[in-house]
């Protein structure tokens, strides 16, 4: 087994290990005990959500293959032709993409301890991505002249090397520097791109790259050298990792937020990192969501009552209420503003009302509002019943406002005035 994949009995063992040894120098406090306790929570948490994280993918995977496409095309030549490619010449036109673009998200996206980012060293590895499928999407709005949508998977080998240096901030490391060694790395998923060709070269104008939907991502990461623990097995590290694939990967890169890369730039000055930009999408619309107050909620303390607060996503967007300590009829009266950058999207309103513990939150119920069919400007006031518990309900308020409207209602106040 590689030491980088450690499982539940392995962190199980180191923590019996710590606590032999602290016997044998005399230290048997309860709150050893505790921190071991807290550790092995944190792990097994940690354990579960990769565990979810692998079913979703082969349920995803499964489900992928299930379907038959009609106008899917044969990607065998595809495959062929970029793995005899990648060695020669594809692998050192990704690294040079990626040098620029990873620190731009590191650096993005860091952590408040770090300072800098940058990347040391990047080789993708010999072994290239397979093309699961493709498909020609038809002529968009957009002035691009070829759209497609290709199903990718990239499992790298053994000798892909990504060496990350952060510098740490000086009150913290004093400025020193930490080394992380990205070894193996697992992306899969639907990849639309689109391609603007123009009449010199390069001939390429111009490459946008999204997901269609948030991808699988897995990836071990090991400090200093290629040997030693995947550090995106611990607590801390692993959820500001795990943070920054989802900002990225299941955010900032996903449509209708593009990649977008001016091939005519980047063949004539690659060094000077000006050749990229994300094109995040404006909204079409705005969810203004008024989370009101909840009714029967299930008790779930010693004490007969709970604290709970809500917690929902309308696709990228995440949203949380503040906590109502000891009762069963919270009063929340808070407001929300989510962006909706496409009709075309399903526009789910997924909500869970929780209880909060100091371990463990409990869930008080769930439930689903289709954000599409309340278009209209008008304000429809809900009580929904949560799902999953006996008895419980939400009160909402949900109000669609169409940019175009917000526009011409200021256009009209402004003529008004003046």
């Amino acid at each position: 087994m590689d030491a980088g994949d450690l499982s539940i009995v392995h962190h199980i063992g180191l923590v019996l290990l710590a606590l032999w040894a602290a016997a044998s120098f005399g230290c048997c406090h309860s709150v050893v005990f505790l921190i071991a306790f807290l550790y092995l929570y944190m792990v097994n948490a940690r354990c579960a959500m990769r565990l979810r994280k692998r079913i979703q993918h082969a349920e995803m995977k499964s489900a992928y293959q299930r379907r038959l496409l009609s106008d899917g095309e044969s990607v065998r030549w595809l495959n062929h032709a970029v793995k005899k490619m990648w060695p020669i010449c594809m692998e050192k036109i990704v690294s040079q993409l990626l040098r620029p673009i990873i620190p731009w998200f590191l650096d993005k996206f860091k952590p408040w301890i770090v300072s800098k980012a940058s990347v040391q060293e990047l080789y993708m590895g010999r072994d290239s991505p397979i093309f699961t499928s493709m498909r020609v999407l038809p002529e968009t709005s957009d002035d691009d002249h070829l759209v497609l949508e290709l199903g990718m998977n990239f499992l790298s080998a053994e000798d892909m090397s990504v060496v990350l240096a952060m510098q740490l901030h000086k009150s913290v490391g004093l400025g020193m520097t930490a080394n992380m060694h990205l070894t193996r790395m697992h992306v899969e998923g639907k990849v639309l791109l689109g391609v603007k060709f123009v009449r010199s070269w390069p001939f390429l104008g111009r490459l946008r790259l999204c997901f269609v939907e948030p991808p699988y991502f897995q990836m071990t990461v090991k400090p200093l050298v290629g040997h030693g623990l995947d550090v995106t097995e611990f607590p801390g590290i692993s959820g500001w990792l795990d943070k920054l694939m989802d900002t990225a990967f299941g955010q900032t890169l996903v449509e209708p937020n593009m990649l977008v890369i001016n091939m005519e730039k980047f063949s004539s000055t690659p060094s000077e990192n000006n050749w990229f930009n994300i094109e995040e999408r404006p909204p079409v619309a705005y969810v203004k969501l008024e989370i009101l107050e909840g009714l029967d909620m299930k008790p779930a303390d010693i004490n007969g009552l709970s604290d709970p607060y809500v917690r929902g996503r309308i696709g990228l967007f995440k949203f949380q209420t503040q906590i109502q300590r000891k009762t069963l009829s919270p009063k929340w009266f808070e407001e929300f503003k989510i962006p909706i950058t496409s009709w075309e999207a399903s526009n789910e309103l997924v909500m869970e009302v929780r209880d909060k513990d100091h371990m463990f939150d409990d869930s008080l119920g769930e439930c689903t509002v289709d954000v599409n069919e309340l278009r209209g400007g008008q304000r429809h006031d809900k009580w929904i019943s949560l799902k999953n518990v006996k008895k419980g309900r939400i009160h909402l308020a949900i109000t669609i406002e169409d940019v175009s409207e917000v526009g011409d209602n200021i256009l009209n106040f402004l003529a008004i005035v003046f």
